[in-house]
């Protein structure tokens, strides 16, 4: 008479044949078919086969098993949990996760942004831990300001003219006059050009408004621009994001660069 598998079958049974088509544990029943039964069923196959170590479905140490998958799985949630609010680039990273790293990163809460963009600034911290060579370039520089939300474009201060590398002035390749930039009045002049009471906006060491730093001529290779997406025409940049522009474009610089910004901050 052939092995009739039923519900009760078992490989513990006093009637269980051996060999092919022997069931090796009790098929889940109604109801038991939640993680924390599957947790406790395969921890029950790990047992040795002798009757000592059966575990009998709502038994005792059947339920020890599932107290303690219970306890496993709350802690597999809260390592979850932490990974989303770390990770910015989970789609579980919330507003809250956001204004914490703020916080814990020393950025600017701008709170006029999509979550989309400040969760792009705060990857954009998290991945530029150190001075590396390919991040100084022109088009990284552009790229991390416009992943921060800033509508502009990098340009080097270095054009070939007549077989030769040359380096200009701002004044050189404005192509509005200087008089209708956000500054007014004319480019100082003299051994190079500085900000002051009119001229182009410098970032060279401070994230303050207005910084004045002297360029000479001799420096002007050390010198970039920051503005429109034609060179030397200008960006423009809402006014309360301004000491947050300046403190990213900061970080992203080399640091004996100088960028000169045609920017209308508004």
């Amino acid at each position: 008479m052939a092995y009739l598998k039923t519900d009760k079958s078992t490989q513990h049974g006093l009637l269980t044949p051996h060999g092919k088509g022997v069931p090796h544990r009790k098929p889940l029943l109604p109801g038991e078919d939640d993680i924390t039964a599957i947790f406790a069923d395969l921890a029950r196959q790990l047992y040795p086969t002798g009757r000592a170590f059966n575990v009998k479905f709502n038994s005792i140490f059947y339920n020890l098993h599932k107290s303690l998958n219970v306890s496993f799985l709350r802690l597999l949630e809260d390592a979850k949990s932490t990974i989303d609010s770390t990770l910015p680039d989970s789609d579980k990273f919330t507003i809250q996760d956001v204004e914490l790293w703020e916080y814990r990163l020393g950025l600017n809460n701008s709170s006029s942004l999509s979550l989309e963009v400040r969760r792009d600034i705060v990857l954009s911290k998290f991945a530029y831990p150190k001075n590396t060579t390919t991040r100084q370039h022109p088009l990284f520089i552009e790229s991390q300001l416009r992943a921060s939300g800033f509508n502009v474009w990098v340009h080097e201060n270095k054009f070939l003219e007549s077989g030769e590398w040359v380096y200009k002035l701002p004044s050189d390749i404005a192509v509005i006059d200087v008089g209708e930039s956000q500054h007014g009045g004319e480019s100082q002049h003299g051994d190079g050009f500085k900000h002051g009471a009119a001229g182009f906006e410098v970032i060279a060491n401070s994230s303050e408004p207005n910084e004045a730093y002297s360029v000479g001529l001799n420096n002007v290779w050390a010198t970039f621009f920051i503005g429109g997406e034609t060179l030397g025409s200008f960006a423009s940049v809402p006014e309360n994001r301004l000491k947050e522009f300046k403190e990213l474009v900061l970080k992203l610089k080399p640091a004996h660069t100088v960028a000169v910004t045609f920017i209308n901050f508004v």
